[in-house]
């Protein structure tokens, strides 16, 4: 099984896990809520009332932010993709100008370069793979570098030409590593999910207040945080599930085909 097909589920997995948790609080507030057997039970709506709307309404605010947050930073990561093909392109166009003798080294160095990028960002979510493949695509650039110093110190004239693109290719690899590491907070994910749960508990202090359990109106609130929060988990995180970078990535691949 893939990697990508094993975390996908994971990341299910505990979709499922809130959603049965969201549903356990509802009940345990129900509960307690009826063993209580208030006194005044429409003062007691009235105050729980109160409190969801501001709870909810922080909810609501929290998850429209997050998702607006973690869809920025995906529309970001894909531009990245973008600048990076696109650098790597300038790089190999300019070998041309270089020594003949010089330019079969320079490319491979880039094919070897290019494959280690590619590799890297396939390896998530595997950080460890990742961090490996990019360690070594920092080292063949490092070389590309030298080897383009080498050649403008016997050319001054062509330092002008050759040195920028190659710290363009490096700057925008860097930028894309941050990219990769950029994510929500956990405080803030915390966050997130115990307002959650908080909203759970309110709820089943509503429900107290009536005839039965009203278990359309249970599912339906744990359906849609749960979801909403792994919507939000899929855009921070998108070789997780269903969202991907896929369209972008296949920029890189193709220019690897014209790499011939």
């Amino acid at each position: 099984m893939k990697d990508w097909t094993v975390t996908t589920l994971l990341v299910l997995g505990l979709e499922l896990v809130l959603f049965v948790t969201l549903l356990l609080a509802i009940e345990l507030a129900y509960r307690i809520a009826r063993k209580r057997r208030l006194s005044d039970p429409s003062a007691h709506l009235r105050s729980v009332t109160a409190v969801s709307s501001v709870v909810f309404s922080l909810m609501g605010l929290i998850l429209a932010f997050s998702y607006s947050e973690a869809g920025r930073r995906l529309e970001a990561h894909r531009n990245l993709v973008v600048d990076e093909a696109n650098a790597i392109r300038g790089v190999w166009s300019l070998v041309d100008v270089v020594p003949e003798a010089d330019q079969p080294p320079l490319h491979d160095l880039l094919r070897q370069y290019l494959d280690e990028r590619i590799q890297a960002h396939h390896a998530l979510p595997r950080v460890e793979a990742f961090e490996a493949r990019r360690a070594r695509a920092a080292g063949l650039q490092q070389q590309l570098w030298t080897r383009m110093v080498a050649i403008t110190r016997v050319a001054p004239d062509k330092e002008v030409l050759l040195l920028p693109p190659v710290r363009l290719m490096a700057d925008v690899a860097a930028k894309r590593t941050l990219a990769v590491r950029t994510h929500i907070t956990s405080p803030a994910f915390l966050f997130m999910l115990g307002l959650a749960v908080v909203g759970a508990l309110l709820v089943g202090l509503t429900t107290a207040q009536g005839e039965g359990r009203n278990w359309p109106y249970r599912l339906l609130f744990a359906l849609v945080v749960s979801a909403s929060i792994h919507v939000v988990v899929d855009l921070e995180y998108p070789r997780t599930g269903i969202v991907s970078t896929q369209e972008a990535d296949s920029l890189l691949l193709e220019l690897r085909d014209t790499m011939r």
